[in-house]
């Protein structure tokens, strides 16, 4: 029978578990060191049992290892409540933001329809006419369009490639200036300029 007294033994362990369980407290009460708080008070708790473990097999005194224990399960209860405080406050953040973007959904397809509905009107008032827009063939029409465009770059820049510098910064000038007037023409058709 070994009943040799070792008086010490577990007690480094249960010191260790009570300075990781007293810091633990403060942190698990602060908002934003809870999860720091938790890892220590799981560390005091895991260190103070295996200490009073050693203690009861030497006989040793367990009241310090008992208090360290009792205090690492304190502060990690502390961690835990700020834990799951934490979890349900973003649950509403998440649950009330997933409601304003429902919202905003809403009136994003109440903003496309009046904005249609005000082109519509403002395209009646000055064509006198009804709008029924047929986007298929507007899509058409433009990629159409679009190919066109490629096709007269590419002939524009055949008809470039025996020109000097001199020649295509001219030309590319006075298109220029035509397409400005054109444009400067067409806004003052649309719109009074004061």
């Amino acid at each position: 029978m070994n009943n040799s007294k070792n008086p010490s033994a577990g007690l480094g362990l249960g010191i260790a578990g009570l300075v990781l369980g007293i810091i633990s407290i403060p942190f698990g009460i602060m908002g934003c060191t809870f999860m720091l708080a938790l890892v220590m008070g799981i560390l005091g708790i895991t260190l103070s049992a295996v200490g009073y473990s050693q203690a009861k097999q030497a006989n040793a005194s367990t009241g310090l290892i008992i208090a360290a224990l009792i205090i690492s399960i304190l502060g990690t209860s502390f961690a835990l409540i700020r834990l799951t405080h934490s979890t349900s406050k973003s649950i509403d953040i998440f649950d009330s933001w997933k409601i304003k973007l429902e919202e905003f959904e809403g009136r994003s397809d109440e903003f496309g329809d009046s904005f249609e509905n005000a082109f519509e009107e403002g395209f009646r008032e000055e064509y006198e006419e009804d709008i029924d827009l047929d986007f298929d063939e507007l899509e058409n029409n433009l990629d159409r369009l679009e190919r066109d465009l490629e096709n007269m770059g590419d002939d524009i820049e055949k008809a470039f490639e025996n020109l000097s510098d001199e020649e295509k910064a001219r030309r590319l000038g006075k298109a220029t200036g035509k397409a400005l007037r054109g444009f400067v023409d067409e806004l003052s058709d649309t719109v009074e300029i004061n």
